[in-house]
């Protein structure tokens, strides 16, 4: 005679391993895009200094002119969502495991947070000012040197050392830890050896990032927290009750949300990748401008002082199509960046007439 054994389900549901948003206390709140789906931000722009003349005519401080300034229009554009169904009869049969509230929960945590880190991540260093691609492996020996030259590149632009975050992938952060320098200092490396507590360097908070996340390539990213404008502008999860048509509750999500790095800000984030990222060089000779960037499909850049990633007076040119340059007038500063499909867009470069 046989024996049928047997088999149960578990009343329990074994759940995804899931991590709370790697940006948002990062991300910049300064903007309000309530009532509406762009906004316009200016920026005043710098005067020119001189001397003070004791015996001008007319003027002694010098030939006044209206202050001017540039505008830049944030324009929202990432309106995702999800749904899915609990069946009355498939609850009842499976214990009534599924819970709609639970799960809208568990798939914001799994799905839609990663999903708004990644485009922001991206977003940031699509739109970085600063950056250098170094193909060297950061190692023990060299990690905590790269970050700091980073932070002092963002420095020599005058960025403030306040409000810095360092955004470093996990296998990095492996190294950073390990680094001698940090080793021999009490209060940081061995807390973080024994503890895996992510902790400061050079004033930076510093949060490791599932590799995935950056784009490929990128070691780290530092970033001045208000660099960035980074609204969740919507974010409906909701469970409704036996709609028309179905025996079972329906779970809805909906967030709109969006990233923009702001055009005076673009040297407060700097982007360090072993590869996956352009780089652009110029050559300024008798204010004819020349491009070389390796792996480049074309170059974006503006005369006029503008953020060439945002500015509609931005010309893009083909690198293949170029020909002998772009010559510079009086007064005029080109500033530029090199783009490829499937890569991160290279730092922005700048020469002035001479």
């Amino acid at each position: 005679m046989s024996i049928n054994l047997t088999t149960k389900y578990s009343p329990l549901i074994s759940e995804r391993f899931k991590a709370q948003s790697m940006t948002e206390a990062y991300a910049g709140k300064k903007f309000d895009f309530d009532g509406a789906q762009s906004i316009k931000v200016y920026t005043v722009d710098k005067v020119t200094l001189g001397d003070y003349d004791r015996e001008r005519p007319g003027g002694r401080f010098g030939t006044v002119s209206e202050l001017g300034d540039t505008i830049q229009t944030l324009t929202m554009t990432q309106d995702k969502s999800f749904t899915f169904s609990i069946d009355h009869g498939n609850a009842a049969d499976q214990y009534n495991i599924k819970h709609c509230n639970e799960q809208l929960k568990s798939n914001w945590d799994e799905v839609c947070t990663p999903a708004i880190d990644i485009y922001r991540l991206s977003k940031w260093a699509n739109g970085a000012g600063l950056g250098v691609v170094d193909p060297a492996e950061l190692t023990r020996s060299t990690a905590l040197r790269a970050i700091m030259k980073a932070g002092a590149e963002m420095s020599n632009k005058l960025v403030p050392r306040k409000n810095r975050v360092l955004l470093i992938s996990e296998s990095v952060y492996i190294e950073t830890k390990l680094s001698k320098e940090i080793m021999g200092i009490e209060s940081l490396g061995e807390g973080v050896i024994k503890n895996g507590v992510v902790g400061r360097i050079d004033g930076m908070d510093v949060v490791p990032v599932v590799d995935s996340y950056l784009p490929a390539g990128v070691n780290f990213i530092i970033k001045y927290k208000d660099a960035t404008v980074d609204p969740i502008k919507l974010k409906t999860l909701r469970v409704q009750k036996n709609p028309l048509g179905y025996d079972a509750d329906v779970g809805e999500c909906r967030f709109y949300h969006d990233s923009f790095v702001l055009d005076a800000k673009v040297n407060g984030i700097f982007v360090h990748a072993r590869s996956g990222m352009l780089m652009l060089s110029l050559t300024n000779t008798g204010n004819t401008v020349t491009f070389e960037s390796a792996g480049a499909a074309g170059v974006k850049y503006t005369t006029d002082g503008s953020n060439p990633k945002t500015s509609p007076t931005a010309v893009t040119v083909l690198l293949a199509d170029f020909g002998s340059g772009v010559t510079l007038s009086a007064c005029q500063t080109l500033r530029a960046y090199a783009y490829a499909p499937g890569v991160v867009n290279s730092p922005i470069v700048e020469t002035v007439y001479a």
